[in-house]
């Protein structure tokens, strides 16, 4: 079975994509996705916590990105590509809530899930760089650390 967190990292990209795409207000885009999916509480709780967190720093992360991006732009992207790095980065390097081969690894899973193997090799390279870039700053303190397991 797959796991909560999993489950709840496809949804806050369906959020996002759904706040991109109708460019509805992001309260009012999050409400409306709620009313179609049957999601267990804490699966809801994470998406929106990556989600809100995603949408509220969204300049800083893009900043990051296009940093990290070599011969392409951050809007030249599709738009599932370009919302799985921004979970990503914001799950990596503004919540810190797990180590980054996870969220790395998750990011890769999710685009494995949603786009095409070369779409994959692309997300794992722009993480890494994000990563890099960023340095100590992207580990969680150890205290803050998530279990291993995903669920």
């Amino acid at each position: 079975m797959q796991g909560i967190r999993r489950q709840a990292r496809g949804y806050a990209l369906q959020l996002l994509y759904q706040v991109e795409q109708t460019q509805a207000s992001d309260k009012e885009a999050l409400g409306r996705f709620w009313l179609t999916v049957d999601a267990s509480n804490k699966a809801r709780e994470f998406a929106m916590t990556l989600a809100t967190a995603t949408l509220d720093n969204l300049p800083r992360i893009d900043r990051i990105l296009a940093a990290s991006l070599e011969h392409w732009k951050l809007g030249r992207l599709s738009v599932v590509v370009r919302n799985i790095l921004r979970l990503a980065v914001c799950e990596m390097l503004v919540l810190r809530l797990n180590p980054h081969p996870i969220v790395i690894d998750e990011a890769v899973e999710l685009t494995r899930s949603f786009m095409d193997e070369e779409s994959v090799a692309f997300v794992n390279s722009v993480l890494e760089k994000c990563h890099a870039a960023a340095g100590a700053d992207a580990e969680p303190a150890p205290d803050k650390r998530a279990p291993r397991a995903d669920g």
